[in-house]
Parts: structure tokens; sequence; C-alpha cells
């Protein structure tokens, strides 16, 4: 019974996912369309009468957007950050090490990285106890 409402738990996640990414696209090609919108109201010789018939919508549009926007990157990172264990448990050692690699050429220094040089920091300082000690 566990592993099927861990499955279940995984599908779920992974429809989440994939939501949260095709509203980000459409988000995205949202925020082009309204710029250039915009321009093109800025340009026309009926600015005036635009302004006058849809002001509202030109001002507010872009608040409501990037509104949109930020709760979308707040529900990317929760959906990155409950995946994380549940990926990290599916790949092999050769992918996880690939992906760290390319995340750090990308991004800088990794969480795992950085972690990974805890342990071997505190390994070797142990090391060098036990070796005075003997």
């Amino acid at each position: 019974m566990s592993e099927l409402k861990t499955a279940n738990s995984q599908a779920a996640w992974a429809l989440l996912t994939e939501g949260v990414t095709r509203a980000r696209i459409e988000s995205h090609r949202l925020q082009h369309m309204l710029e250039r919108a915009l321009k093109l109201a800025e340009a026309s010789d009926a600015k005036e009468q635009i302004y006058q018939v849809a002001g509202d919508i030109i001002v507010g549009m872009p608040e409501r957007l990037e509104m949109l926007q930020q709760a979308l990157d707040r529900t990317s990172l929760a959906l990155a950050k409950m995946g994380q264990e549940y990926l990290e448990s599916r790949l092999s050692l050769s992918d996880k090490t690939m992906v760290e690699e390319a995340t750090q050429a990308a991004f800088g220094v990794t969480q795992h990285r950085h972690s990974a040089s805890k342990v071997a920091e505190r390994f070797i300082q142990r090391r060098l106890v036990q070796d005075a000690n003997e």
C-alpha cells in the first residue's frame, strides 16, 4: 500500500511540475505580447484614445502578470525542493555527478559540492586527531 501511495505522489508531483512549467512558458509569452502591445500603443497616432478606452488594462496588466510570475516562481521552487529527494534516489552516482558538474559550471558551487567538501574536511580532521592520539 505504501508503494502505491509513493507512486501516486510521484505522479502527482510530475503533473504539478509539468503544469507549472507550461504556465511559466505561457506567462513568458504573454509578457512578450504585452510589451509589443505597449510599444504599439505608445507609437500610435491614437495613443490618447487607446489610453482612454483601455488605460486600466494597459496599466494593470503588467502588474498582474508580475504577480502571476512571482507565484509561479514560488511554486516552482517548492516543487524543486520536494522533488529533489525523489530524483536523487532514482539517479545513479554518475548521473548525479554529471548534474552537479553541469550546474556548477552554469551556476557556481552547488549545495552538494559544498556538503561533500564539509564531509571530506571532517574526515580529514578526524583522521588527524586519530593519528595524533596514536
